[in-house]
């Protein structure tokens, strides 16, 4: 973290520790969840391609291609893919965060 950002935010940053470690953790489980869905629908793609029957390799090419999406969507997902993620992220985040005394009810 950088000293100057700390320094400045005083105590509520050290409070926040917390809630930046749970946000991560969040936002890593979003990205997962946006890399199984493209894994999903590219699977669902690779499907429909017609093999030629030249060079299809049997369970050897499946398992690199397996491997090959996982890598893929992965990257797909870490550099923000559909926005899928980012939008689950924001969804979930404003679902548990914590409810403001100023809006009370009369």
């Amino acid at each position: 973290m950088d000293i100057i950002s700390e320094a400045t935010s005083g105590l509520k940053g050290i409070s926040n520790s917390a809630d930046t470690l749970k946000e991560k953790k969040l936002r890593e489980a979003c990205a997962g969840f946006e890399a199984l869905m493209l894994k999903q629908i590219l699977s669902q793609a690779r499907q429909g391609i017609e093999k030629s029957g030249l060079l299809d390799g049997g369970y050897g090419e499946e398992m690199f291609q397996s491997i090959q999406d996982d890598q893929m969507t992965q990257k797909m997902a870490a550099s923000s893919g559909l926005g899928f993620g980012e939008m689950l992220y924001r969804q979930l985040s404003q679902a548990h965060a914590p409810q403001s005394p100023t809006s009370k009810e009369k």
